[in-house]
């Protein structure tokens, strides 16, 4: 079956949907860089609870400067929900000793939940490299953490080929990794075969879609520049048409979103990540329309 995630610009009330109990959502938020972006990220975490997530997370830096801002930022969403609270934990940076004496600070904080990653490599970066599938090791051999990992329908801007990122993929299933979130994209045909390709190795994980609501066309460029994900050039079109009018940029952003919710969920996806960028707007409007409250 071939989708299409058009633009019917057009139109202004598409269809919602009762997708309550049917899916779970989760979202995605990173450490704000002051005293007020922190007040509106906490307002934001309150608001998107409403809709009882599965789970929040939050990212990290490769930079030592502001590491630690994960950790105060974790705490401080556990403190305003019950739900489960992922650390990002990237290891660039990082010894083999620094990572345990991490670990071990957030165990006996009551963080027992950790996206394990390696994280972006600065240029001209001298120290040894500890893969994702290392930090995994370590963090099992500190305490039982529930550990969820990256994965790349389209391709890791460093692998070579698919195969290999199912590889690595497959490495971390074998030490008992079970969830793994995608990198966002704009394709349900490219998720449908990566999951495909993840069944054919008999790869026994759970692929959640990565999800980016589109919240600047310039940022979107870039981060395509960054990453192998495709975009239909119908996309940038459509913002193009609408850069005065951000209330028609508003919809076309939810609607693509709800699109590809909606048409994996037709596909028997039932967990979604929302990457949110700190911005509530858009997902509480998309999880609206996804009939989620």
């Amino acid at each position: 079956m071939i989708y299409i995630i058009n633009d019917n610009s057009k139109q202004n009330n598409y269809e919602s949907y009762h997708l309550k109990d049917k899916i779970r959502i989760s979202f995605e938020v990173f450490p704000p860089q002051d005293s007020k972006s922190e007040e509106q990220l906490l307002r934001s975490v309150c608001l998107l609870n409403q809709f009882n997530p599965d789970f929040f997370s939050v990212t990290n830096s490769i930079y030592a400067k502001n590491r630690d801002k994960t950790f105060f930022i974790v705490q401080k969403i556990r403190s305003l929900t019950k739900v489960n609270v992922f650390a990002h934990f990237t290891t660039i940076g990082l010894n083999k000793l620094e990572i345990q004496n991490i670990a071990l600070k957030y165990w006996s904080y009551g963080i027992k939940h950790i996206i394990a990653l390696r994280g972006d490599l600065p240029d001209q970066y001298s120290q040894k490299i500890i893969y994702a599938n290392d930090l995994i090791k370590l963090l099992q051999s500190i305490n039982n953490f529930e550990i969820l990992v990256a994965a790349y329908p389209e391709l890791h801007p460093e692998s070579c080929n698919i195969q290999e990122d199912l590889i690595n993929l497959k490495n971390k299933a074998d030490l008992g990794v079970k969830k793994a979130i995608t990198q966002f994209f704009f394709s349900i045909e490219k998720f449908l075969r990566f999951r495909d390709n993840c069944i054919d190795i008999g790869l026994p994980i759970t692929i959640i879609p990565g999800i980016l609501p589109i919240l600047n066309v310039n940022q979107l460029k870039k981060f395509s520049r960054l990453t192998n994900v495709y975009i239909p050039k119908w996309i940038f079109s459509a913002f193009d048409e609408y850069k005065d009018d951000l209330s028609q940029c508003i919809d076309l952003s939810v609607r693509i979103a709800v699109n590809l919710i909606v048409g994996l969920y037709n596909e028997g996806v039932t967990n979604f990540h929302l990457y949110t960028l700190n911005q509530s707007t858009l997902s509480v409007k998309i999880c609206h329309k996804l009939g989620l409250i």
